[in-house]
């Protein structure tokens, strides 16, 4: 084992997992979702979704991801974040309240087969999320054309739903 790799569990990752910046990976898959006036929930400065507010959630009491400007986005960007709030489907809700009609929400996030992260392991997180199971939570929020990747070179997936009132 080098530099480029760590072990956990027995198994072998490649090291650039524990360096953070996975919206760097997924960005340019997003842009073709994420277009015009957006929110990039959990990003920072220095690693954001192209043109969007930054809403960073990385504060000392904890995150807040459901403290928002009162405007309603074209998107919302979201990358390794959900996984860290208390209660994943209120925080879902709330930030469908902040999207357009048609407004797409698109999250980025760790794939269950990564044991490093799950929250047994990882105690910042809170929840472990099967992209199965996104999209069923997606759908039963009222998000429409769903859409879902699965484990990526990132050990993580991407979800995308439109905001769409029947």
């Amino acid at each position: 084992m080098d530099e480029n790799s760590f072990e956990y569990q027995g198994l072998i990752f490649p090291s650039y997992l524990k360096a953070g910046r996975a919206a760097d990976y997924i960005i340019p898959i997003a842009s073709q979702f994420c277009k015009g006036n957006g929110l990039d929930i959990g990003g920072t400065p220095e690693c954001r979704f192209p043109g969007a507010k930054v809403i960073n959630t990385s504060i000392p009491d904890g995150f807040h991801a459901t403290n928002l400007p009162n405007e309603k986005y074209d998107f919302i960007f979201s990358s390794h974040t959900l996984e860290h709030v208390e209660n994943y489907l209120e925080t879902l809700l709330y930030w469908r309240a902040h999207l357009k009609e048609g407004g797409v929400l698109f999250l980025y996030l760790p794939h269950p087969d990564m044991r490093y992260w799950h929250p047994s392991n990882c105690k910042k997180h809170r929840h472990s999320f099967a992209p199965s199971a996104m999209i069923l939570a997606l759908q039963g929020l009222g998000f429409k054309n769903v859409s879902c990747s699965q484990r990526d070179l990132f050990w993580s997936f991407a979800i995308a739903g439109y905001n769409q009132i029947e």
